[in-house]
């Protein structure tokens, strides 16, 4: 259907959808007066609600994508053609089902004009009647009941134009039928526009056919009917406005006037349509005198191709002449009636000797006998054929012979000398034998491919993906090996090759086997032409386990990469030809105090100090692994002992030193410190007075000092040996104490003792004995320390002052005696002091105080004697 027939068909149906919808609105709420503003009749609700429900089967069918085959339009046209149906069965058996006040109450009252409130008018419930009926003969496939249901919508067409025309000129017979009640004049409208759309539906069929074709009568119907369509309008607006002002005074003369108007008009309509026709007439003149010069320039074109025809035909007899092939013409005998220069060539005889022989004679007898010459019927539609021919000279040879007949049964034979073209065939074929005995032997799979599918595979192409050739010969599509996820890719490889874009490739991609299992596959195809059809030719490798080590080599490479960017200790590599810095970690730049681009842009010997660098370069001269200590400098200037370690590689050909350089600088100097510190300790125990002995887990001798030496040599009279044991140096008496504490100090304690060693002179020697274990940096215990330190003089004096300490009791407790017996001496002029002084407080006589005096210089006497008593005794 034309855009614009739809537009019109959906236009009309929002118009009338609209206009019903409004109109039942006014029925539901009375109060908002929308029904005031249509003229004469107003449309009852029943009407308007089929009005909706039409119009929107009409806007269904053109806005779903299943038009009229959609359910909701026949729904629609059948629920709209019930009610019409119900309503008009009310009119003809005069019942009343009820159905006309069903949705709303009609409030008007009785009359002739409304004899039942709310029913539409008899001629509106007729046109609802054919436009529903019309809609669903329309969802049938039958095309006579297409026919049926376009005269309905013209029947509904011609009821609401004769109640236009009667509304128009006031003849109630029109705007009514059977005089019951009248059609609305709003509802004729909308009757006739809505009627008018659904004619659109099927616009090739009934009158419809006659305004919507591209003819040139329907191009005057389309004119004369929209002019006599306006002439009715103005008329009528003329004829209601004439009668509402009453212009004239009786109706004889409007009567008059409006035949004299309408006679004018079709004056001027025939007037219109003659000048169109004219117009139309003039362009078929002009048409008709261009096919006149047309016809006259198509004979001069047949003379021209004639006289084209003459010389090609003479250009066809040079061209049979000049032909490399061999071309005769035999008559229905089989004679020569003509030959060219090449057949004349090819069997050896003259053109006068073959124009006065017969076809046979140059064909070999013997393949006659088998074959012979067939009808002439038989060769129409036949393809090339080889025969063999005879020589003059007797010789025999194969041709391959293109037969034509010619309506006058001439046969004209294109003859073409194919013994070389066999002999090449054969040896092609020969060669075809030893590519598929290679092939079907070969360790590679080899594959042809036409059209999207194998033509050819050998055996080892099949074997990888799990099939037997026959299997995938011309049978399934190409991608059906190739795994989902990389048929894309695939495809697009052979597209491009069909195509001709690229002649050959080689890629990887993910195979699929019968199984269902993965692999991966080496494709390499060209592109070439058998028998005319593009063809890929190529081999197969199965690289699964190539792919695997290629996968666990980058695997390796990450894992390289991980340890050389996370190592903390700085790593570098170089190139050993230029000595330039190819990559550093982090590590080696926070280090060294660059970036890692500021060390990538040097070359390693900036980072020794100049003297080193010839050093440095025989290094690189060096192809060996070393460990060795160098001095490096950090970009502050820092000079810095570092352990380099390195290890040459070859990567991409080129000879690459990977270094690990490690800071020993604190370690260099604690080394150096610790030097000084054994040396000071060596000189400390060359020269104390202490022995050491220094014994394993299992109480063997491994060090000993001087004074440790000298120990053994005074104690024992032998030089102390290395792998001695402990039990060596003391007697069983004293070792089985000392066995006791070296389990202990093997558990980790510390053991403090005194040991003495009688001498031959009687005198005793005394040693302190300090047992303590020899720990790792694990606390692992590796051994005991043995320290003995002599403290024999410490013991004499010990024992002296234990002497004295008995001589110094010995005279305390003496001076205790002689203390006692003086303290009974002196406390009894101290108790006469005491009663004289008590006297003297009461009486003080002169007498007393001589008294006093008495036993004062007794007690004198007395503190004297025991002075000099001390004195004696000491």
């Amino acid at each position: 259907m034309p855009i614009s027939q739809k537009n019109i068909i959906i236009l009309v149906s929002m118009v009338t959808l609209t206009m019903g919808v409004i109109i039942m609105i006014g029925w539901i709420f009375p109060g908002t007066e929308l029904l005031d503003f249509l003229p004469g009749v107003i449309i009852r609700f029943n009407a308007a609600l089929c009005f909706v429900l039409l119009s929107g089967a009409l806007l269904v069918s053109q806005l779903h994508f299943k038009g009229c085959q959609n359910p909701f339009f026949l729904i629609l046209s059948l629920l709209a053609t019930l009610i019409a149906v119900i309503t008009i069965s009310q009119d003809i058996f005069h019942v009343n089902t009820g159905i006309d006040q069903l949705f709303v109450i009609d409030d008007t009252p009785v009359s002739a004009k409304f004899p039942v409130p709310g029913r539409m008018a008899f001629n509106a419930s007729l046109s609802f009647c054919f436009l529903g009926s019309g809609y669903l003969l329309f969802c049938t496939k039958n095309v006579r009941l297409h026919t049926i249901s376009q005269y309905l919508f013209h029947a509904v067409t011609l009821i609401a134009g004769t109640a236009l025309i009667g509304f128009m000129y006031n003849v109630a017979l029109y705007n009514s039928l059977f005089y019951v009640t009248s059609m609305a004049f709003t509802a004729a409208v909308l009757f006739l526009v809505l009627s008018m759309a659904s004619s659109l539906l099927n616009p090739d069929l009934g009158l419809a056919a006659i305004f919507t074709g591209d003819r040139v009568g329907n191009q005057v119907a389309r004119r004369l009917c929209t002019l006599i369509f306006l002439m009715i309008l103005i008329f009528g607006v003329l004829k209601l406005e004439t009668r509402n002002s009453i212009l004239f005074s009786s109706v004889d003369i409007g009567m008059a006037l409006l035949v004299i108007c309408f006679l004018l008009a079709i004056i001027a309509l025939i007037w219109n349509t003659t000048i169109w026709l004219n117009g139309i007439d003039a362009k078929r003149e002009l048409a008709e005198q261009e096919v006149i010069n047309m016809n006259v320039e198509l004979e001069e074109r047949v003379e021209q191709r004639k006289q084209e025809y003459h010389k090609s035909e003479q250009r066809y007899h040079s061209l049979i002449q000049q032909a490399t092939d061999a071309i005769y013409v035999v008559d229905n005998d089989r004679n020569f009636t003509e030959v060219n220069d090449s057949m004349c060539e090819m069997t050896g005889y003259t053109r006068e000797e073959l124009l006065h022989m017969n076809v046979r004679t140059v064909l070999d007898p013997e393949e006659l006998k088998s074959r012979p010459l067939p009808p002439l019927a038989s060769y129409i539609g036949q393809g090339p054929v080889e025969r063999r021919f005879i020589r003059k000279s007797g010789e025999r040879f194969t041709a391959e012979v293109n037969v034509k007949v010619f309506p006058d049964n001439r046969i004209m034979v294109v003859a073409r000398d194919v013994t070389y073209r066999n002999k090449m065939a054969s040896e092609v074929s020969d060669a075809e034998l030893k590519f598929r005995t290679i092939a079907d032997k070969s360790m590679v799979g080899i594959y042809m491919v036409q059209h999207g599918k194998f033509i050819y595979v050998n055996p080892r192409f099949a074997e990888i993906f799990g099939y037997q050739p026959e299997e995938l010969t011309n049978t399934v599509p190409l991608d059906t090996i190739i795994y989902d996820t990389h048929r894309e890719y695939t495809n697009q490889q052979v597209k491009l090759r069909m195509e001709g874009k690229i002649d050959s490739v080689r890629y990887e991609t993910k195979g699929k086997k019968k199984d269902g299992s993965s692999n991966w596959v080496e494709f390499y195809g060209s592109r070439a032409i058998m028998s005319g059809v593009t063809t890929i030719i190529g081999s197969m490798m199965d690289v699964t386990e190539r792919r695997k080590a290629e996968d666990e080599l980058k695997a390796s490479e990450q894992k390289y990469k991980v340890l050389f960017e996370s190592n903390p200790m700085p790593m570098w590599m170089i190139a050993k030809d230029s000595l330039k810095i190819i990559a550093v970690n982090d590590a080696a730049a926070r280090h060294y105090g660059y970036t890692k681009e500021e060390l990538s842009n040097m070359d390693v010997t900036a980072l020794r100090l100049p003297e080193d660098r010839e050093i440095q370069l025989r290094g690189y001269e060096d192809d060996n692994d070393k460990t060795r200590i160098v001095r490096h400098i950090k970009k502050d200037g820092t000079i810095m002992f570092v352990r380099l370690t390195t290890h040459d590689i070859i990567i991409d050909g080129t000879p690459i030193r990977l270094s690990q350089t490690n800071d020993i600088t604190e370690q260099f100097k604690a080394e150096e410190s610790l030097k000084k510190s054994e040396a000071n300790l060596k000189a400390i125990l060359n020269t104390t007075d202490t022995a050491y002995g220094l014994f394993d887990k299992d109480l063997k001798a491994l060090m000993f000092n001087p004074k440790a030496t000298q120990f053994i040599k005074e104690q024992y009279g032998h030089n102390p040996e290395s792998n001695s044991h402990l039990s060596d140096y003391f007697p069983p008496d004293k070792f089985q104490q000392l066995h006791k504490f070296t389990g202990k100090v093997l558990n980790g304690e510390n053991i403090n003792f005194e040991v003495n060693f009688l001498q031959e002179d009687g005198s005793t020697l005394w040693y302190y004995v300090r047992l303590f274990p020899i720990t790792s940096d694990h606390t692992e215990i590796l051994g005991i320390l043995m320290a003995l330190y002599d403290i024999s003089e410490r013991k004499n004096s010990e024992q002296n002052l234990k002497t004295a300490y008995k001589h110094i009791q010995s005279h305390i407790n003496s001076i205790k005696d002689m203390a006692w017996k003086q303290s009974h001496l002196i406390r009894s002029p101290l108790a006469n002091l005491k009663g004289l002084i008590t006297m003297l407080k009461t009486d003080p006589d002169p007498e007393i105080l001589q008294h006093i005096k008495t036993e004062l210089d007794r007690m004198d006497s007395i503190i004297l004697e025991m002075a000099e008593d001390a004195n004696t005794k000491n």
